[in-house]
């Protein structure tokens, strides 16, 4: 700018010179008046370039200007998205690195750059130069799928989409080449496909437990029957008890078929007042033998009051499934107690504890679904604590494990109390 100012100033002098002879009416010598000429050309053909280049630096600034603003807005656009997109050149090391890759892979920006991606320990089981290679000489887009460790979660996986860009696209060299990479964590994806197929594995085993269930009530209305002719018999009474409890533990294992069928479609019962504490006391005489013979010991602590209203089949499943549960978890032994009495306001709680060896922390969310189980193949079907679950809630009740008890489990079951004025017998659907 300093140079434009110098040359209009002496191109102005020479102006100058010139017209003063005219304005004093007198005449300029030719060789002066050449020398003027040659002068002035000489400080407008400086002034011209001054100005060109001017204008060009000008220009150029602009453009750096125009470029800064277009790499910030897409900076920003990137940093903005969702997924993690980082840029490779064709050694693997990283160009670029946006927020999301950053909370991705947990490796800051600044610590990555013009780094090998496969240093930073961030693609387990990917052979990146495999891939960039592969993409190159495909010239498209790869999607490859690989796990990562982060936060100590060995199960992370990553979908990783490379693509590569035209030559020339970044760099100072026309043959360079740099690869976009879209990376985002599919882990609850695949998390949710597997319990999806999961769950199409169930309804299956559902359906054909429901065909083994129906053929189990065929030999099992045989031994009723065979049972119920023998009660009629003049037997001992060791006999006509051991008899007795036959029937009713027949009795229980259609009751616990018939529920199973009924599990996925609950249908109307009849209900009535039932006695929690002498459903509980029937359900545990049904067992005494093979608590015997487990070495298991169970105490009942009620004060013969608890009333709910309810079906009384349906309540003694739940208890003899706890039961057995219970006595699973007790292979070698150990005391059941087993307390009925008030809950919170409006309700009776009955608090079901045994001293096994208790449910590990990682199951407690899970105990409740249908087919899940902690015991040995062959050993349970995981349906007792579904089945319990579904028949507390269907009476209005909720059931809790308690996590603060250990050793060994307390279940908490709580129930409504009766409301007065209620018939001794309601029809309700679930």
């Amino acid at each position: 700018m300093g140079l434009i100012t110098l040359s209009t100033g002496l191109l102005a002098v020479t102006i100058l010179e010139l017209a003063n002879p005219l304005w004093e009416g007198t005449g300029l010598d030719p060789r002066d008046r050449n020398q003027i000429l040659i002068s002035g050309s000489f400080h407008l053909l400086t002034l011209a370039a001054s100005w060109a280049v001017w204008f060009s630096i000008r220009q150029r600034e602009r453009d750096q200007q125009r470029l800064s603003r277009s790499e910030q807005k897409h900076r920003t656009i990137i940093n903005h998205a969702g997924e993690a997109i980082f840029l490779l050149d064709r050694q693997g090391r990283v160009l670029e690195w946006n927020k999301a890759a950053e909370r991705l892979f947990g490796v800051a920006r600044r610590a990555v750059l013009g780094r090998p991606l496969c240093e930073l320990h961030l693609c387990y089981g990917l052979e990146l130069d495999k891939a960039l290679t592969d993409a190159e000489e495909l010239n498209r887009s790869l999607t490859f799928e690989f796990p990562y460790l982060r936060n100590r979660q060995p199960d992370g996986l990553i979908k990783l989409t490379l693509s590569p860009l035209p030559p020339g696209r970044t760099g100072d060299s026309p043959t360079d080449r740099a690869f976009v990479v879209i990376a985002r964590d599919v882990t609850s994806e695949r998390q949710l496909e597997n319990r999806m197929s999961q769950a199409e594995k169930l309804a299956g085993i559902g359906q054909l437990a429901a065909g083994i269930a129906h053929q189990l009530n065929t030999p099992l209305g045989s031994i009723l029957l065979s049972a119920q002719m023998l009660s009629d018999a003049n037997l001992p009474e060791d006999e006509a008890e051991d008899v007795d409890r036959i029937i009713r533990q027949t009795e229980q294992c259609r009751q616990i078929i018939k529920g199973l069928l009924n599990f996925a479609r609950p249908q109307s019962r009849e209900r009535g007042p039932v006695l929690l504490d002498e459903a509980v006391h029937e359900t545990v005489y049904l067992m005494e033998k093979n608590l015997r013979v487990a070495g298991v010991e169970v105490e009942l602590q009620a004060d013969g009051s608890a009333e709910v209203l309810g079906n009384r089949n349906e309540l003694d499943q739940v208890f003899f499934n706890l039961l057995v549960n219970a006595v699973d978890a007790m292979p070698d032994g150990g005391r059941i107690e087993i307390r009925i009495g008030d809950g919170d306001p409006g309700e009776i709680q009955v608090s079901f504890t045994d001293s096994g060896t208790g449910i590990d922390g990682g199951h407690h969310g899970q105990i409740f679904l249908p087919f899940f189980t902690t015991k040995d193949y062959g050993k349970g079907t995981g349906l007792g604590l579904s089945i319990v679950a579904r028949i507390v809630h269907e009476h209005g009740g909720r059931i809790e494990l308690d996590e603060r008890h250990h050793p060994g489990t307390r279940f908490l079951l709580n129930f409504p109390r009766p409301n007065l004025g209620i018939g001794s017998r309601t029809a309700e659907t679930p």
